[in-house]
Order: structure tokens, then C-alpha cells, then sequence
């Protein structure tokens, strides 16, 4: 499968917000795990710590407008801006807006990284 249509997928509640995962597909190996977020109007996602304890994260703005609390900051987030989270560190999403927030989050860690290029080092072995 070379495309996942947003349209066909089911929104779920996770996290405090609705979303899909989006990555990874199945039979699809990638170093990252990815989600499309919809933070509802006047409402907050899960305050957290990513776990596992070593992940990063990058919010994307899609739509709309919000705040990106990340540790003791807060950060007035748009269409475009680009936010990164960097590991062990609390965050959350507060959309005070009458509008939902659409956001994509792309998240990374070690082990993800690992995993991957053990993999691709196995298909080359095979090659």
C-alpha cells in the first residue's frame, strides 16, 4: 500500500484528543511513529511524559489555533509552526479556541532507530 486516506480511517480518543495513528502501516518499516490530532475546542490534551522514557516528538500545525505547553512554557502554535518535544519532558496541547486544532505529530526514539536498521541490515544480508 503506497497511500492511507484520512477519510477512511476512524478518528479515535486517545490521549485526551481525537486522532488516528498513522504510522507505522503494516509491512511498512519506518524509524518513527506518526499520529493526525484534532484538539477540540476549549479543551485540553493529556498532560504526560512520552514514554518510552527516551522518545522526541515534533508537533506540525495543520488548522486552526492553540498552545503547546511543553515543561514550564507555553507556546502560541499555528498553520506551519513546527514545535519539537524534546525527551523526558511533560506536555500538553490547550486549544482555547471557539475552533478545533488539527495537528500531525511525528515521535522517534532509540529503540525505534534500532529496529529499523536491524531490519534493513536483514534485508540486505538476503539481497
Amino acid at each position: 500500500m503506497l497511500i492511507k486516506r484520512l477519510s477512511d480511517q476512524t478518528l479515535s480518543h486517545e490521549y485526551g484528543l481525537d486522532g488516528v495513528r498513522t504510522f507505522p502501516w503494516t509491512n511498512v518499516n519506518a524509524p518513527f511513529g506518526s499520529a493526525y490530532c484534532i484538539v477540540a475546542p476549549h479543551s485540553a490534551s493529556l498532560d504526560h511524559v512520552n514514554q518510552p522514557a527516551d522518545e522526541d516528538e515534533l508537533f506540525i500545525g495543520i488548522e486552526g489555533k492553540a498552545v503547546v505547553i511543553i515543561g514550564d512554557e507555553e507556546f502560541e502554535v499555528t498553520k506551519g509552526d513546527q514545535v519539537f518535544i524534546p525527551q523526558g519532558v511533560r506536555h500538553f496541547v490547550r486549544n482555547d479556541s471557539d475552533t478545533p486544532f488539527h495537528f500531525y505529530t511525528i515521535w522517534w526514539n532509540d529503540g525505534g532507530v534500532e529496529s529499523f536498521t536491524d531490519a534493513r541490515k536483514s534485508l540486505a544480508i538476503h539481497d
